[in-house]
């Protein structure tokens, strides 16, 4: 138990930011994201700045910088080392406009972003056979890209599947990640994501994404 309550207290430690008004205004990198989750029915509204770039110090603003999303302010969470918003259902896309301490004000909205879901037949896995894994769904399109989570309560015992080829309708489990899935039920997330990296903002630039997740299916994983 200790040491899960320390992993805990380091992670919320990490999500802690710096006072964006110590810094450099020109340094700072936006992340933009508009979330729904369809296990949740909530979207939120993600905006994560960071001091020099994408891997850069998490910055927290201060009451005189501020970022709103369709016009509602945003407010700090250490959960999401991001400024919030949360919403009720699907809304469409939205618009972020950040205003930072140099006076500098940049707008962005969301690119549209589209719904995925898992193949009504998907319910078994097995470690040692290669999956073909159809979504449901449209083609990926130019600036989208599909993920797959498939994770367990265990340290490393989870599978993850990406791509991001247009015009791909599937993606191709192979036996090395199905390997590490324990056996019995396991939860699979599916996430499809539109993001441009054309942003306005400072010479650090950012980027912005729209993200759908689908409602999350429990499978069986046998030998």
């Amino acid at each position: 138990m200790f040491s899960i309550a320390l992993v805990f207290v380091v992670l919320l430690s990490s999500c802690t930011g710096e006072s964006a008004g110590d810094v450099n205004q020109d340094r700072i990198y936006a992340e933009y994201e508009q979330f729904y989750n369809s296990n949740t029915g909530i979207t939120t509204a993600i905006a994560r700045f960071r001091f020099g770039g994408f891997l850069g110090t998490i910055l927290e603003l201060d009451s005189t910088d501020n970022v709103k999303f369709n016009g509602d302010d945003m407010s700090y969470s250490i959960f999401w080392g991001a400024h919030i918003r949360e919403y009720v259902g699907n809304i469409p896309p939205g618009t972020f406009v950040y205003t930072n301490l140099a006076g500098n004000v940049f707008t962005n909205t969301v690119p549209a972003f589209e719904a995925i879901d898992f193949p009504l037949n998907f319910t078994q896995l097995s470690r040692s056979t290669p999956y073909d894994f159809q979504w449901s769904g449209t083609p990926i399109a130019q600036n989208q890209e599909v993920s797959v989570y498939i994770g367990s309560w265990a340290w490393g015992d989870n599978s993850w599947n990406y791509t991001n080829n247009v015009g791909a309708s599937n993606l191709v489990f192979g036996i090395p990640s199905l390997s590490n899935l324990p056996l019995g039920t396991s939860t699979v997330y599916l996430d499809r994501t539109t993001k441009k990296t054309t942003i306005q903002g400072t010479s650090r630039g950012g980027v912005i994404k729209g993200k759908f997740r689908a409602p999350n299916r429990v499978i069986n994983v046998v030998n």
